[in-house]
């Protein structure tokens, strides 16, 4: 995921720049696959010790043997995307809310879950994701849930002024495109909703 001076080298998601604006970017984005994963937390980017970025990275072999049917590696690919999961699980703590984290596959190797290798670990799934067409912020720094708050805040303003509607109940999506060890000034960040009218 990028190089540590924040370079990003790695396949991204097919899409085309519908519209640019000096506060948000919209973009269209063809159908992909991607392997996913949830995870309970009190925030998005508090995963405790679920650790579900390692889940995926075991799955396309990142330094080890890919956990799929076949061990066929698969390259990394950037965003990781996280978002809101369905609701958390019975027994889980006072405000733990469910998360999803996902990679997005190469869609030069993949155009459908079926042709991806099946995860050998249960924690893990593929999914098809119909096209879409998001409003995208960017922003450096360290990806914290914050940050992702106040653009999130700012990006819904900026549409409605617009006159842009988001998706009916749209939920930002957090995109990160770099390894931890980049420095925070260096590193690409995104805030997604889904929006409609395009």
């Amino acid at each position: 995921m990028g190089s540590m001076i924040g370079k990003i080298s790695e396949e991204l998601p097919r899409h085309e720049v519908l519209a640019k604006t000096a506060a948000y970017e919209i973009r269209k984005y063809a159908p992909c696959v991607v392997a996913e994963t949830n995870y309970v937390s009190k925030g998005m980017m508090d995963q405790g010790g679920s650790s579900p970025f390692m889940q995926l990275a075991k799955f396309i072999g990142v330094m080890a043997t890919p956990e799929n049917e076949g061990a066929a590696p698969i390259a990394m690919t950037a965003p990781v995307l996280m978002s809101h999961a369905p609701a958390a699980p019975p027994g889980t703590g006072d405000g733990d809310v469910a998360y999803k984290m996902a990679f997005f596959l190469p869609a030069s190797r993949f155009s459908t879950a079926a042709d991806v290798p099946a995860p050998t670990s249960p924690q893990v799934s593929i999914a098809d994701v119909p096209a879409r067409t998001v409003a995208v912020v960017r922003f450096s720094g360290t990806m914290k849930a914050a940050s992702i708050g106040e653009r999130e805040a700012r990006l819904r303003e900026a549409l409605k002024v617009d006159g842009v509607q988001t998706a009916e109940g749209a939920e930002a999506m957090a995109a990160g495109y770099n390894p931890p060890w980049t420095p925070p000034w260096w590193k690409t960040n995104e805030v997604m909703l889904e929006v409609t009218g395009y």
